[in-house]
C-alpha cells in the first residue's frame, strides 16, 4: 500500500502558503495525498471576484480550493465548511471527531499542520486548528475516543507528526512583526515546485491582495519541525517520510 501524507490546515490557501511543496513531492513520489481544510475562508474579503457576501465567498474560496489542490497534485480535500475565524471558540469535540475520522479514514504515516504559534501571522484559527490537529494524531489509534469516528472506524496511528516551521525570525509580509518557529529536523528542497507553488497560488483570484505575503514564501527550502512519532533517522533531513 502507498505512503500517505495528511495535511491539516484553517483556511483555503493554508496549503499553498504552508506546505506546497511537500503535497506535492509527496504525490509526485506516488504517495496519497489527503488535505483537511476546517473552514471555506468566508470571513476574509474578496479581492479579484465580486461577491455578494460570506455565503457567496464561501462558495467561490472552495472552488478556489479545490483547483489550487489540483494543481498540487492532491488526491483528496475534506472541506469541513466551519465558521472562518471562530475556531479558537468553537466547541472542540465536533471537530474533533471529524479530524479523528479524518486521520482513519486517510491513514497517513505523515501528519503536517501549523505550529502552536500559528504560522508568522500567528491566526487564531492556524493556532486552533494546531492544537486540534495535534490532538487527532494522539486520539485516531484509541478507539475508546470518537468510537465513530470516520468511514473505517478502525484505530489508526500515525507514523510522525510535523508542523510547519522556517529559518530565524520570519517576516510575515509587510508591517508584520516577525515570528519563529519550532526548531528545524526536515527541510524539502522544493526549487522543482516553486512554479507549481505559484500556479496554485493564482487559483485564489479573491485572495491576490495577498500577493505580496504569498511572494515571501516563495523559497527554496521548506522546512519542519518534527513534533512526536517515529524518529527521524538523522536529527535534519531532507524527507518527511525518511526511515519509514
Amino acid at each position: 500500500m502507498a505512503q500517505s501524507l495528511l495535511g491539516v490546515f484553517a483556511h483555503p490557501d493554508d496549503e499553498t502558503f504552508a506546505i506546497a511543496g511537500a503535497l506535492r513531492r509527496s504525490r509526485l513520489a506516488g504517495r496519497q495525498v489527503t488535505l483537511v481544510v476546517a473552514t471555506d475562508g468566508d470571513a476574509g474579503r474578496s479581492s479579484g471576484i465580486p461577491v455578494s457576501g460570506p455565503e457567496e465567498l464561501a462558495v467561490v474560496r472552495r472552488a478556489e480550493l479545490l483547483r489550487a489542490a489540483g494543481v498540487l497534485g492532491v488526491d483528496r480535500v475534506l472541506a469541513l465548511g466551519l465558521p472562518d475565524g471562530q475556531l479558537s471558540t468553537w466547541p472542540p469535540d465536533p471537530l474533533l471527531a471529524q479530524l479523528v475520522g479524518a486521520v482513519r479514514d486517510a491513514r497517513p504515516e505523515v501528519v503536517v499542520t501549523f505550529g502552536p504559534e500559528g504560522a508568522p501571522n500567528r491566526h487564531a484559527d492556524h493556532r486552533a486548528i494546531s492544537r486540534l490537529a495535534t490532538a487527532a494524531f494522539f486520539l485516531a489509534p484509541n478507539l475508546t475516543m470518537y468510537p465513530d469516528a470516520g468511514t473505517r472506524r478502525e484505530p489508526w496511528r500515525p507514523e510522525r507528526l510535523y508542523y510547519c516551521s522556517w529559518e530565524g525570525d520570519h517576516p510575515a509580509g509587510p508591517d508584520r512583526p516577525a515570528v519563529r518557529g519550532c526548531a528545524i529536523t526536515c527541510t524539502l528542497d522544493i526549487r522543482d515546485h516553486l512554479a507549481a507553488k505559484s500556479r496554485a497560488f493564482d487559483q485564489y483570484q479573491t485572495q491576490q491582495q495577498h500577493r505580496r505575503s504569498f511572494e515571501y514564501t516563495m523559497l527554496p527550502l521548506e522546512h519542519y519541525s518534527l513534533v512526536s512519532g517515529r524518529p527521524q533517522p538523522a536529527p535534519v533531513t531532507d524527507d518527511l517520510f525518511a526511515g519509514l
